[in-house]
């Protein structure tokens, strides 16, 4: 291996070692509010999704969390009687479901994302402007390509 190299898997190793880090910080104040809502992790996946993408199509949700439609149902109807989704028909095709967050369920997952905010804004509070800039430009460099890659329907699996 050259200079190069070994100089981009150090990178590497530091960036990934970073993100898991964040993504722990970020996380583990929040599992004491998704503990006390009694939830199953695809039941809390589908708030956290429904909460990003808005209404969606029963299907759609399958889709994404790679559940069949049964097993979808299933948790839908568990996050229905908990009063956190609600579930209506397209009145373009009354065979298709929405699902959407109700009033509580949009309560609910705001709490989640008030708690790794507060977080965040601790942290940021010990930099001054500059070091403030150089992150949050870093960070909306990762963000952009992560979102080009998507666009482009290319692998987001690394290059082995």
């Amino acid at each position: 291996m050259n200079v190069e190299n070994e100089f981009r898997q150090d990178i590497s190793n530091r960036y990934l070692k970073s993100v898991e880090e964040i993504n722990r910080i970020m996380y583990s104040g929040r599992l004491h509010e998704w503990q006390g809502m009694d939830l199953s992790i695809s039941q809390f996946n589908t708030l956290v999704m429904l909460k990003q993408m808005g209404p969606m199509r029963m299907g759609m949700i399958s889709y994404y969390l790679k559940n069949t439609l049964a097993a979808t149902t299933s948790i839908v109807d568990r996050l229905e009687n908990k009063d956190l989704v609600i579930r209506t028909k397209d009145p373009e095709d009354r065979r298709v479901v929405i699902c959407e967050l109700t009033e509580h369920g949009q309560k609910a997952t705001e709490r989640f994302w008030r708690v790794a905010r507060e977080a965040a804004l601790r942290v940021a509070s010990k930099w001054d402007l500059k070091q403030f800039e150089s992150v949050v430009e870093a960070l909306e460099l990762v963000l952009q390509t992560h979102k080009e890659i998507v666009q482009s329907g290319t692998s987001t699996k690394p290059a082995e």
